[in-house]
């Protein structure tokens, strides 16, 4: 499928832009078959034997605990002619027990607790710039000290939850360019303005002169060991994806899921993800030329750590494919970072990128960094991030942007948030019609903490690269949003969810 010889950077990119896999499928393609209540009966049987009967009859892929099922049970019961989750969730309807859908295959675990109401505090409210008053998006909140965290979404807007343990503990406002704001964590629900200042960087103070930017790139490199956890951790992020047609919030899809990250010093063994709940808000009236399909994202989110990866740095033999530019400096997190850009040396095969990392001038640790697909990459970039499409349509990329960013822990950093950013152009040839669609995707990790040797994630239960979130997403459940840190959607996108 690639042609040439890629580095390792090359490969995992283009293999990670498959999430934004865009299927374009016309909606009577999809014809919507009414409910058979035929149904065909069936003798007493084992709980094993039935599942092996719908794994053949339905291609279902059933992983479960056997402490949790007892496959030796005898039961009768009737087998639909046609697939009926509610159904086959209801063969396993008793105390404690939960059965989720990731495509065809359905996973079966004992119940997830859920954490008392009376022991979570809410701090919501807004960022805002102090000078102009505007709002600023993607502030970093979190408790000083603590792995937990969330973001303002693009109005400023934020909700925290915290237990209420934490009252009384700094809360901090971070973002870059700023000083950072704290306030005390109050001991009731509490909403807030923050004002945050532009930090002035004072040159003679800092006595920041040029640096090489070689020899900065180089020095992450090697400091990786020091500045991110040599051991596995267990983290809880929220994920959203979201799909504008012509500027109209039109499909919305959003989960909790948890992921167990291996040390950075194991760069042969990969993330686990696990989806826990989801929820969707969908208005398909607004989306009646085409349908989006968005591939494994929550899986692609959880690999794309840069200094896991080594992406955009050079190999071990100092080689790279970019070459970098010193850009200045900058504050995030109350630290002076460089700014260190880079572009590819060759952009005339395959898929590149150009950007900018911000790098802890003491640590050498990598803050945060933004990147995009050049302009000749993504003239190339459609039999990646494209599926399939129907002949009607003619399909064109123009716009792919990516951010990941870490925030301080301890004494080193952990992974805090990755945002992917992708628009496409659409053109209906028979209707002769031309529609953009606008697809973001953002996981933030809100919660972490270090995994023992007893502590995994079956592969039975990982989401895998071919999974599609919005296929496998219940029911809405208040209660169980409540106590999950989530990106504030804006007002557009709320009205979509209330729906």
């Amino acid at each position: 499928m690639l042609n040439g010889h890629l580095s390792s950077s090359q490969k995992f990119f283009q293999t990670w832009l498959l999430w934004l896999s865009a299927w374009f499928i016309f909606y009577s393609n999809f014809p919507v078959s009414a409910q058979d209540s035929s149904q065909s009966s069936i003798e007493p049987i084992r709980l094993g034997a039935l599942l092996d009967t719908l794994g053949v009859r339905f291609s279902l892929d059933f992983a479960y605990d056997a402490g949790v099922v007892n496959t030796d049970s005898v039961l009768q019961t009737v087998i639909p002619d046609s697939l009926d989750k509610q159904w086959v969730s209801g063969l396993f309807d008793h105390g404690g027990v939960e059965v989720s859908f990731l495509g065809q295959q359905v996973i079966i675990r004992k119940q997830q607790g859920k954490i008392p109401k009376k022991n979570i505090l809410l701090i919501s409210g807004q960022v805002v710039d102090g000078a102009s008053g505007e709002p600023l998006p993607m502030v970093n909140v979190g408790v000083e000290g603590q792995p937990v965290g969330t973001t303002t979404n693009d109005l400023g807007q934020f909700s925290f939850k915290v237990p209420d343990r934490f009252a009384g503990m700094p809360m901090v406002f971070s973002f870059l360019g700023f000083a950072s704001s704290r306030i005390i964590i109050p001991e009731k629900d509490t909403a807030v303005v923050i004002h945050l200042r532009e930090y002035a960087v004072r040159l003679p103070e800092v006595q920041v002169h040029y640096r090489d930017p070689n020899q900065i790139v180089r020095a992450v490199r090697s400091a990786v060991k020091d500045n991110y956890l040599l051991q596995p951790y267990l983290m809880t992020a929220f994920f959203r994806e979201t799909i504008q047609q012509d500027k109209r919030f039109v499909d919305v899809s959003e989960a909790v899921i948890e992921i167990l990250k291996p040390s950075y010093s194991d760069s042969h063994d990969t993330e686990r993800v696990r989806f826990v709940k989801g929820r969707k808000g969908r208005e398909t009236n607004e989306m009646d030329v085409v349908q989006f399909k968005l591939s494994g994202g929550p899986y692609h989110f959880s690999q794309l750590d840069v200094m896991r990866q080594g992406n955009f740095l050079p190999n071990e033999n100092g080689h790279s494919d970019y070459k970098y530019s010193f850009d200045g400096v900058d504050i995030i997190y109350d630290r002076l970072v460089y700014r260190v850009g880079f572009k590819p040396y060759n952009d005339t095969h395959e898929l590149f990128y150009e950007g900018e990392m911000r790098i802890e001038a003491e640590s050498m640790a990598l803050v945060n960094i933004d990147f995009q697909l050049t302009p000749a990459s993504i003239r190339r970039s459609r039999s990646y991030l494209i599926k399939r499409d129907a002949r009607r349509f003619r399909t064109r990329p123009f716009h792919a942007k990516y951010k990941v960013e870490y925030r301080p822990w301890k004494d080193g950093w952990v992974l805090s948030k990755v945002r992917g950013e992708v628009s496409l152009r659409v053109y209906d040839r028979s209707k002769r019609e031309r529609s953009v669609f606008d697809t973001v995707s953002e996981m933030l990790v809100t919660d972490f903490s270090m995994a023992n040797k007893r502590q995994s994630i079956p592969w039975s239960e990982t989401y895998r690269s071919d999974y599609v979130l919005s296929d496998h997403l219940g029911e809405f459940d208040p209660d169980f949003w409540k106590y999950y840190n989530v990106i504030q959607p804006d007002e557009a996108l709320e009205k979509v969810l209330s729906r």
